[in-house]
């Protein structure tokens, strides 16, 4: 029997996020996501809102420290897996039909592609429409700040929902080079934005088929979420 399948959508910005350095896709908010949903039977898909490369946001960590992480050394060991960073589908490409969830990652690129990707809007609206589950984590949680459903009203709105706060992007040193704050911009669109007085740890929104984690450290706990939503 064919396995059900969840997609996962990572960014395609390399936009600079301090003088020195760039961003993209914080990999273990992916591979963490993965390794849990795997484990339960599903397949995953990689998309990115263009298509094609993936870049990594190592603007904290050498590439070798974050390979030091189980998930995402497991994760470049899977041909497939690790051939989706440089050639990952075009979110145009992808058939909603075909999938039980959708799962937008982190890493501080998605602010500059994620909410601004009329392509991804429009496939996000599409799972919405059709009753599929919707999740992200961290800076992810972007993508959901200007969704609409089919009616055209915005889909967080009066939702719980949280994602990277202000506090921890300042102690990122990010706050002066991103396009927007996710935490204000949620708030100021009338989502019921929660999150963890302790910055960097563990937290899950979940509202009705909407699912959110905080930051990295989320991912996994959004993974089991999405999991226990489509088991039920």
């Amino acid at each position: 029997m064919e396995k059900k399948k969840i997609l996962a959508v990572a960014t395609n910005s390399n936009n600079a996020l301090n003088k020195e350095k760039t961003t993209g896709l914080w990999l273990s908010e992916l591979t963490h996501f993965i390794d849990v949903v795997m484990k339960a039977g599903y397949e995953v898909d990689i998309a990115s809102p263009s298509g094609g490369k993936i870049p990594l946001d190592v603007a904290r960590h050498s590439f070798d420290k974050q390979m030091k992480d189980k998930s995402n050394a497991k994760f470049m060991n899977i041909p497939r897996l690790k051939q989706s960073l440089e050639n990952s589908l075009s979110i145009n490409e992808i058939s909603v039909a075909d999938y039980e969830a959708i799962y937008l990652t982190g890493g501080h690129g998605a602010m500059f592609d994620f909410r601004q990707s009329e392509a991804l809007q429009k496939k996000l609206t599409e799972f919405h429409s059709s009753n599929k589950v919707l999740s992200g984590v961290c800076h992810g949680v972007a993508g959901f700040i200007d969704t609409r459903d089919k009616e055209g009203s915005l889909i967080v709105r009066n939702k719980n929902i949280t994602g990277f706060s202000n506090f921890e992007d300042k102690l990122a040193e990010a706050i002066e080079y991103l396009p927007f704050l996710l935490e204000t911009e949620l708030k100021n669109i009338g989502a019921i934005y929660q999150k963890n007085l302790i910055p960097f740890t563990s937290r899950v929104e979940i509202d009705g088929k909407l699912i959110t984690g905080q930051n990295p450290a989320s991912a996994k706990a959004v993974g089991k979420a999405v999991v226990r939503l489509l088991k039920d």
